[in-house]
């Protein structure tokens, strides 16, 4: 019987078929990327991280509204609204909830504060009111419900006296107000030192003015040895440290001028990192509505605060006095209120004559170290 051939036996160890070419190369793109990746990683963890921003670019009011709407509006935590009288451009509208913790709302201004477009919020917490203003043009008012323990708290005022130390008459004119006022020195000046002195004896708290680069210089000039957008990061700690030295015992700082520098947010973070490992505080103020001071020593967890209002930017008792009553105002409305004078002889005046008026008022006047707050 003829016996058919049996097919030989497969050996154990069977040899495995090469990988395609097309898979191999992948492999290898695969492996050589996560190496990549990897080495990246490691190199960026490596960096100092860089204090710069990139601005969004925003070129409508209708991407601002989006921001807003995003946070307020379309948000997890929003309860609703509805839409209330509304004219021209302006749309009103009655949320239906009490109104936003600090954080939430600082978030938002934070978000608008980084874009490069002229939006502003303003916010009113006793009035219950978030406002948004485009080009100095209001274009939305949110209503919300102010809660009976916003409505009790008392408002406060501060108010700082910038560029003290160019007369020692000045000092002694602040010491004689019975009204609080927080004198901030401009260290270049020729009382700086003696002025510091004297109202550290008289247990004063004061500031240092911060000369900084204003957008028209060098046509004005913030004085000798002012902070300058083409200095070194060396150069600028140095100067911080010489005005700490001619304002001894100053508790923080203010910017003297800067509207140019006061936009740069590379510069300012470079000025207060120094001023918050000195222990300062720092009020933005304001002397260009482009300000990123305030909102980058937010995200730098300084304690912060900016300028509400100028009270004597005519050297005229008559108006210095309306400038008081409006601070009043926004301190009702906002809940605390910042305003800055000069040592002009009407502002004393004015001071002086509006005492007992501004005593009447419900609310309490406080230092500025006491407006300040850490985000």
């Amino acid at each position: 019987m003829t016996r058919k051939k049996q097919p030989a036996k497969a050996s154990k160890k069977k040899k495995k078929a090469p990988l395609p070419q097309r898979t191999r190369l992948a492999i290898i793109l695969a492996v050589g990327g996560l190496m990549v990746l990897s080495a990246l990683v490691i190199y960026f963890r490596l960096q100092p991280a860089s204090p710069a921003v990139e601005k969004i670019r925003i070129s409508t009011y209708a991407d601002v509204d989006r921001l807003v709407e995003d946070e307020l509006l379309a948000s997890d935590r929003t309860k609703g609204w509805r839409r209330i009288e509304s004219r021209g451009n302006l749309v009103r509208l009655q949320m239906y909830e009490d109104y936003p913790e600090a954080k939430r709302l600082m978030e938002l201004a934070t978000r608008i504060a980084l874009t490069n477009s002229p939006a502003q919020l303003d916010l009113a917490p006793r009035k219950g009111l978030v406002r948004v203003y485009w080009q100095s043009e209001l274009r939305l008012e949110l209503h919300y419900r102010v809660s009976e323990q916003v409505r009790q708290k008392r408002p406060r005022v501060a108010i700082i006296m910038d560029d003290m130390g160019r007369k020692l008459s000045g000092f002694r004119n602040l010491i004689s107000l019975t009204l609080p006022v927080t004198p901030s020195i401009l260290p270049q000046t020729s009382y700086a030192t003696r002025g510091a002195g004297l109202l550290r004896d008289e247990g004063y708290e004061f500031m240092i003015h911060l000369p900084m680069e204003p957008r028209n210089y060098p046509s004005i000039s913030p004085g000798p040895e002012a902070l300058l957008l083409d200095l070194s990061t060396a150069e600028l700690k140095k100067r911080l440290q010489l005005y700490q030295q001619r304002v001894p015992g100053a508790s923080g700082g203010n910017n003297h001028m800067g509207s140019r520098f006061t936009e740069n947010r590379s510069a300012m973070h470079t000025v207060l990192t120094e001023l918050k490992e000195a222990g300062f505080f720092f009020v933005d103020s304001r002397t260009i509505g482009d300000s990123v001071a305030f909102d980058e020593a937010r995200r730098m967890g300084m304690r912060t605060a900016q300028r509400n209002i100028f009270l004597d930017n005519e050297e005229n008792v008559a108006y210095i006095s309306r400038q008081l009553r409006k601070m009043i105002k926004i301190a009702e409305e906002k809940g605390a209120v910042i305003a800055i004078c000069h040592p002009y002889p009407e502002t004393f005046q004015a001071l002086r004559q509006n005492e007992n008026w501004l005593r009447s008022q419900k609310v309490d006047f406080v230092l500025a170290s006491q407006m300040v707050k850490r985000y």
